[in-house]
C-alpha cells in the first residue's frame, strides 16, 4: 500500500471512499474537500494499492472551534495554534490493515512539525472510542449543526 500526499485528481476516489465509509449521511462535496486540499496541501494524504484508493485524511491549521460541515473554508488563520483533522476515512476493503493509524500518524507528524500545541477533530458517535484510544479527550464546546447525534469535539495535546 502506498501512502502519499493527496492530489486534486484523487477527489473522485475520495468521494467513493467517503460513501463506503459513512453511507449517505456525511457526504461532503468535491468543492468543499477540494478547497481544504488547496488551502493545506501538505496536510492531506491518500492511500492506494495498485491504483485503487483505500483511504484518505484531510487536515488543516486552525485556531477556533470546529468548522461548519459541508461548507468551504474561506481562509486559514494566519497563525494557528492547533491542527484540525477534518476527515479520516478507510474503505471497508482495507479494514484491519491499520491504515487509519498510518493516516493519523501522518497528520500528527505534520501538526508537530508545524509547531501546533495539539490537534482537534470532531468524532462521530461511532468513532469516539477510536479517538480516545489515540489519546484524544472530549471538549465541552457545542458543535455546529450537521455533525449528527453523539458527535463530539475532541482534542489531543
Amino acid at each position: 500500500m502506498t501512502l502519499r500526499v493527496m492530489r486534486m485528481d484523487d477527489l473522485d476516489a475520495v468521494l467513493r471512499i467517503q460513501r463506503e465509509a459513512y453511507g449517505d449521511d456525511y457526504q461532503e462535496s468535491a468543492q468543499v474537500l477540494g478547497r481544504k486540499l488547496r488551502l493545506a496541501p501538505d496536510a492531506c494524504w491518500f492511500a492506494e494499492r495498485d491504483g485503487v484508493g483505500l483511504g484518505y485524511v484531510f487536515a488543516h491549521p486552525w485556531s477556533a472551534d470546529a468548522p461548519r460541515l459541508h461548507a468551504p473554508i474561506a481562509t486559514l488563520p494566519p497563525v494557528a495554534d492547533h491542527g484540525f483533522l477534518h476527515d479520516l476515512a478507510v474503505s471497508p476493503h482495507a479494514r484491519g490493515e491499520r491504515l487509519g493509524g498510518r493516516l493519523f500518524a501522518q497528520v500528527l507528524n505534520w501538526s508537530r512539525a508545524a509547531g501546533h500545541r495539539g490537534l482537534q477533530l470532531v468524532a462521530l458517535a461511532d468513532a469516539v472510542g477510536f479517538w480516545r484510544r489515540l489519546g484524544f479527550v472530549p471538549c465541552a464546546q457545542a458543535l455546529p449543526e450537521g455533525y449528527g447525534e453523539g458527535a463530539v469535539l475532541m482534542r489531543l495535546g
